[in-house]
Order: structure tokens, then sequence, then C-alpha cells
């Protein structure tokens, strides 16, 4: 049995150990382990929940964020550009981590944003080389859809993109909306085609997201019953849960610094695992990875200095380069006969599709997210604009230590190198829309009206210029970490945001969507009223992110402000590794869950290379 006690645990050697059971932690370690003669011990500071409701119904999602049994529940500082407002950013708590409370949707980014990786500094980290971790890590479900319907709802995957012996389960829902397909008629009547397959490289257009559902059982697929739980059976792989690493321990050997194994607490106590045979791996996520690394010394000096914490690896990109989508909803009364999720406020309704569920159909077994439009920077603006724009994507333009750092700011001025190609190609998605068929859930969401049905679509900037930070706010390490996202440090993230609203405006007034709107909701009539001014308070007083932070341990050259080299080892160190979405050093067009599987995957292979070749 792999779950185990710290009394256990003292009588194991691990050759390696990981900090984190999530999304790319338990993958890595699953891979690992399919060699018998390789022990690998998982230290997760959540629980395994097992199966669970509230997880497992797609049509639940959203239930687990700010529950603390599933979610971390971290707040934002107060950003000073956003009212002052403190800002909820969840992630995932327990065995799978944020693939346990994620909102399902599989996408993957565009074939030149990942070669722009690459070009940062990362041999091996390409198009290529994510497209064949990305098939490793799924198993496609195909819909039945006849070719025309295929088609209309831009639902069409090519095989060839795509796995079929995967341990994560990707599908389509069973619902086939009439909004969903009025969203994509108007948007052609603006110009935006149809995609029909987005996991070839080319993400933009109008598309039907794949869901991480397995059909078969009308469950969430993710990584705890995906990865780790069909290997349960193996002797070598072992998992501690509950149990809250502090720090990592290192020691010297010649230049570098060797790590030897954590510190942590569990029941109350502090205890230690020292004897780590090969690597340890950071697999705490973009929010906590930094935290972990700055709790052992490593980081930037004047940051530790603060908290009394010796600096054992002076590295200054430690923490900074955060980014993440971020966005505000807009909301329509409409009249449809689509079965909203409104409708389940009546106990009727609610009855039907609880029945529904148990024969896999219905709204339980959908994730109300399945339509989405995806804009490049001339869909938003005009040439002015994405002029303006290009001209904002330097350093001196984003309040950032990127600004005093010489590192730092090298490492900037290419990503912007990068977003300015990106800002002037038009198969480059700059924007998002997302449909979710009702009243989207939020805090600022007027409420529902018995009987009444709606749309919602939330509008969010994909390549943000601005670049935020998380850092310790204490050297207590049970203390949540100060996260900044530092939202609209450069302004024109505050432009594109309100030019995604203006597109998302545009479509309910367009037929045959503008047929089915009755009254918009969200945004409020006063904010339409006074234009783009009244739209950007809007976007102020709302805003939030979308749930894919990336880029604080990133991986590109020492000299550029890099965290981690691209065999995702810390500089300064010999065996210590992070594993996660930090590494990925510029945000990226799509939903991040894949890209989480697909680093897990790939880090496997990195490793097992490195024992065969020992």
């Amino acid at each position: 049995m792999p779950f185990i006690t710290p009394n256990e645990l003292a009588s194991i050697q691990p050759d390696y150990l990981i900090v984190g059971g999530g999304t790319s932690g338990l993958t890595l370690a699953a891979r690992l382990s399919e060699d018998p003669n390789i022990h690998v011990v998982v230290v997760e500071a959540g629980l395994h929940h097992g199966p669970t409701p509230e997880i497992d119904i797609p049509g639940y999602m959203g239930r687990t964020i700010a529950n603390p049994k599933f979610d971390w529940t971290f707040l934002s500082v107060p950003q000073k550009r956003a009212n002052n407002r403190v800002v909820l950013q969840p992630r995932g708590k327990g065995l799978g981590g944020s693939s346990l409370n994620n909102f399902l949707g599989i996408f993957r980014p565009s074939k030149d944003e990942v070669d722009a990786i690459e070009r940062l500094g990362n041999p091996g980290w390409n198009w290529d080389s994510l497209l064949y971790y990305l098939k490793k890590s799924e198993t496609l479900q195909l819909p039945n859809l006849t070719p025309d319907d295929a088609l209309k709802y831009a639902a069409k995957p090519d095989l060839v993109y795509h796995g079929t012996e995967g341990p994560i389960k990707q599908s389509f829902g069973p619902i086939w909306a009439d909004l969903h397909l009025k969203l994509f008629e108007s948007a052609e009547a603006l110009g935006i085609p149809r995609n029909p397959e987005t996991g070839n490289g080319k993400n933009d257009g109008c598309m039907t997201s794949l869901v991480s559902v397995d059909v078969t059982t009308a469950k969430r697929s993710y990584a705890a019953p995906a990865y780790l739980e069909p290997n349960l059976h193996r002797k070598n792989l072992h998992v501690l849960t509950e149990a809250y690493v502090t720090k990592v321990l290192l020691e010297s050997v010649g230049d570098l610094k060797r790590a030897i194994g954590v510190e942590y607490l569990k029941d109350g106590k502090q205890l230690r695992i020292n004897n780590v045979k090969r690597d340890v791996v950071i697999s705490g996520g973009t929010l906590q990875t930094p935290q972990i690394l700055e709790l052992s010394g490593i980081g930037n000096r004047p940051i530790l200095s603060k908290f009394g914490i010796e600096t054992i690896i002076d590295l200054p990109g430690v923490g900074e380069n955060l980014q993440d989508h971020v966005g505000v909803s807009t909301i329509a009364e409409v009249d449809t006969n689509d079965e909203t999720m409104d409708v389940l406020a009546d106990p009727v309704f609610l009855k039907k599709h609880e029945e529904l569920y148990q024969s896999k159909k219905g709204l339980f077994a959908s994730v109300p997210a399945p339509a989405f439009v995806f804009l490049s920077a001339d869909a938003l603006g005009s040439l002015e604009d994405v002029r303006s724009w290009k001209e904002h994507a330097h350093a001196k333009s984003t309040e950032v230590l990127a600004n005093a750092v010489p590192s730092l700011k090298s490492g900037l001025e290419k990503q912007y190198k990068i977003q300015q190609q990106l800002f002037d190609d038009k198969n480059q998605s700059q924007a998002e829309l997302l449909q979710f068929a009702g009243r989207q859930p939020l805090p600022y969401a007027p409420p529902a009206e018995p009987g009444k049905r709606y749309t919602s679509l939330f509008c969010a900037v994909l390549h943000p210029l601005s670049r935020g930070t998380v850092h310790i706010a204490s050297a207590d390490p049970l203390a949540p970490p100060a996260i900044d996202p530092n939202y609209f440090a450069n302004e024109a993230d505050l432009v594109l945001v309100v030019r995604a609203v203006q597109a998302a405006l545009r479509l309910y007034n367009t037929p045959p969507l503008a047929d089915r709107v009755k009254k918009l909701l969200l945004p409020p009539p006063d904010a339409i009223a006074r234009g783009e001014q009244g739209l950007t308070d809007y976007v102020r007083e709302n805003c939030g992110p979308v749930y894919h932070p990336v880029g604080t341990a990133a991986m590109m050259p020492r000299e550029d402000g890099g965290v981690v080299d691209p065999t995702l080892k810390v500089y300064g160190t010999s065996n210590l590794r992070v594993v996660d979405c930090s590494i990925v050093p510029l945000e990226l067009s799509c939903h991040t869950q894949s890209v989480a599987y697909a680093i897990g995957e790939k880090a496997a292979d990195i490793l097992k290379g490195e024992v065969a070749t020992a």
C-alpha cells in the first residue's frame, strides 16, 4: 500500500522525493515508478479525497472553490489598479492539485508561442516535443455527432493530434445547445471563423472545448484517479498525505548545492527526510513553489534577509514573472428553449437532471462552459490600437522589479519581443470569450429571477503585459504567500480587457444571438452609457483571474532571470528540480491543465534519461 506513515517512511530510501502531489507531481510520480527499482516518495499537504461528488460530478463545477477542504483559498494583496480589491486566488488542495477543482477545460497553446519558449533559451521545449507529451497524457473519446453537426459546433478533432492510450480521458459534453450554435453564427457574421480542431497548434477562432470528463462514468478525469490510483499496487510508490513541507535540506558539494531531503510538519510534529539518493522535485504549483524555494534559502537576497532567512543561492527570479489570464464577465437574459444552469433552481428541473445524471446525461453530466471564441489582436482593436499595445511591450511601461534588476530586465525584454510578434500575427489569440450556459455565479452578478434564463460571456486577456509576484510574507512556513498579480501594472492590459468586453457586446448585438437576447444585465446599463470609461471602471471593480498562473520559477537562462534550466534543475543546485506550471516563462493562450500534464510527462523522460546514462 503506497499510503505511508512517517514511521514507515523512515525505512525507505527514496530515489526521488516529490514535494506536492498535484497535476504535474502525480504525473511524474506515476511515470518514474514504472521502473520497479526506483523508489518514489510523494509528500502532499492535502488529503486523498477519493470519490467525492463535489469533485467528480462535472455539473458541480466550482463547488470546491473557496472550500478549505479542497482549496487553499489564497487571497491576493490589495490590487491598487483594481480599486484596491483583494482577489481570490484558488488552488487545488489534495492529491490531484488543481486538477481536482479546475473547470475541466482541455485546451492547447499555439505552436508559435510554444516554439517561442524554446527561443527564450530552452532547447527541446518546442511544439513538436510538447505535442508528443500532450498526446501521451490523454485518451480522446469522440462525440456522437454527424459530420455536419461536428462542423457546425466546431468539434471535429483530427486523430493525428490526439492520444488514445493516456491516463486522462477527454471528451465533449452530452449537451449541444442552441445558444452555443448562435454564438458561433454571430461570431462568423463578425468575421471570426469556426475552428473545429484547435489542438494542432492553431488555436484561434470559435471552438467547442474538450473537457477532462470520462464519458463512460460521467465523472471528472484528473491526476489522482488517472495517474495515482491505478498504480497503488506498486511497492516502490509511496505517498505521505497531510504532510506540509517547510523547507528543502541542502548540502554543499563543490560549487553546487545538493538537495538531500526536506523538513515537514505532520500532526504538529516537525520531521525530516534526509536520505534522498537522486533528486528532490518541487511540484507545489505557481503560487507555492516560490514559497518553498524562499523558505529553503533560494531567492532574492533582500527578500530573504527581510525575514531573517539565510541566502544559500541568490536567485532573484524566484517568485517574479507571475502571469495569469485576467478578465470579467458579461451576462444577458435570454429567450431560449435551452435548459441552462438557471433551471436547477426549480425543484422539478433539479430532480429531472439528477435522474438524467444516472444515465450519464443532462446538466450534471455536462461542463456548463463548452463554447469559446478566441480573438486575435486585429479582432480586438484598430491598427493604431495594435501599434499602441506593441509599444507598451517594454519594461519601462510596466511597474515591476525587473526595472531595478538587470537579469530580470533582460529576460522580460526578451519576453516582450515575443509578445510584440504575437500581437502582429492574426492567427495568435490575445483574448478569450467563454460562454457559460446560464448566469455565471460570480459575486458581482445580479441575482437570478425565478423562471428566467441567462447566458454569460467571460472576457479575458490571454497574453498580459503586466507581471506580478509571489513571495513569502513571513518566515512562518504555514503563513500563506503574498500573491500580487499586479493587475494592470501595464495599462495595455486594462485596454485589452475592455476591448474583449466590447467584443462580447458586439456578439450580443449581432443576429442570430441578438434574436435570443432579451436584456443585458452586465455590464450594467450605466457603465455602458458612459462608454469606454464606464467599461474601464467596470473592469477595475470586478476583474479576476481565470486560474492559469505561470512563470514564478521561470525556465530561462540564469542571466535572464531564470530559476530553472531546460532540465528543470534549479540554478546553483545539482539535483533540485521544479516540475509544474511555474516553469512556463510566458503565459499561453490556453487553459493550462493540459500543459501541466505534459510538463510532468516530459520531466519524467528527462529524469529517466539521466538514470539511463548514469
